[in-house]
């Protein structure tokens, strides 16, 4: 029953993210919520605090560089105290690999191969100069730039891993 909750969980957040762009902070904390009374109940409140305090760490490294939004900091860290640590780092590993499958299909998809490997250029010489900063223009927050919905991402991760434990 707890599996089906998080399924509905992500993909409502998949679905807003892809829709509107952004990952609604009622439902973020709802499942943070949830997870903390649900670890608490079967006795692993520990790992689900400890698990959602990671990813609120992790992801707020990757928010200040530009690499991801508010909302994917708030559903990570929800996700933490839902899934508990060993769920959560299989979702967010496959996460990953979605978000960067997702990336290529949209650079292909734009055809911005070239301008996209200048950007990568331009982010790592910026973080060699200034340390670990956004880039004052290539972030998630440019709306010219190609984007795709973390939200989608953590939602595929989630459901493999727990489908696939």
């Amino acid at each position: 029953m707890w599996s089906l909750v998080i399924i509905v969980f992500v993909v409502t957040a998949a679905v807003s993210d892809l829709w509107r762009r952004k990952i609604p902070k009622v439902l973020t904390v709802t499942g943070f919520l949830a997870g903390l009374i649900f670890h608490a109940l079967h006795g692993d409140l520990l790992s689900a605090l400890g698990t959602a305090l990671l990813g609120f760490i992790i992801a707020m490294a990757m928010f200040s560089l530009g690499a991801i939004g508010g909302g994917d900091v708030k559903l990570i860290t929800a996700l933490g105290a839902m899934l508990g640590y060993g769920p959560w780092a299989r979702a967010m590993v496959l996460a990953i690999f979605v978000a960067a499958g997702m990336a290529v299909i949209q650079v292909i998809r734009h055809r911005a191969v070239r301008q996209t490997v200048r950007n990568m250029g331009l982010i790592l010489a910026g973080l060699f100069q200034s340390g670990l900063r956004a880039h004052p223009t290539i972030h998630v927050g440019n709306p010219g730039l190609i984007r795709s919905p973390f939200g989608l991402a953590a939602a595929l991760g989630t459901i493999i891993a727990i489908w696939k434990p």
